[in-house]
């Protein structure tokens, strides 16, 4: 993921603090089973891992810090849950006791690789076996001592 858009996300990105109370237990479970450092990447991932919408919206608003300094013109963002949004289509995350770790899942991959090659090399000779009843006359005369290297 690139930086510029990390440093987005945590200006412009959402913030668990608008979440639904159903959406808000459902986020504790995912922080719990997938710990991060940074706290606005487990937002980002959860949106990202559940398709949850947030809407940003930002107003202007003429300020003035001191009467030493000019008027400026500030920009305040505002994140805020979509109402239209039915928290209930968002899927209660699995629990670790019930999902596999990558190390099984990678395993069952290893395994189901090994029965294809397994079941291959059954194939192979067979057809090898084929070919085992050789006609050649010479075949049984070859002198091994031959090409022995002592």
């Amino acid at each position: 993921m690139p930086v510029w858009f990390l440093d987005w996300w945590r200006l412009f990105g959402s913030t668990s603090v608008i979440f639904p109370t159903l959406i808000q237990t459902f986020y504790q479970t995912y922080k719990g089973e997938h710990p991060a450092e940074w706290s606005p990447l487990q937002c980002l991932s959860f949106h990202q891992d559940h398709c949850i919408p947030w809407i940003l919206t930002w107003d202007y608003e003429i300020k003035q810090e001191s009467v030493d300094y000019p008027m400026e013109l500030h920009r305040i963002v505002r994140v805020k849950w979509w109402d239209a949004f039915d928290p209930k289509k968002v899927h209660k995350p699995t629990t670790l006791a019930n999902s596999p770790t990558t190390e099984q899942t990678e395993y069952a991959k290893l395994q189901a690789k090994a029965a294809a090659l397994e079941k291959e090399l059954t194939q192979l000779k067979r057809r090898a076996a084929a070919f085992d009843d050789s006609q050649d006359p010479y075949e049984d005369n070859v002198d091994l001592e031959f090409f022995s290297y002592e």
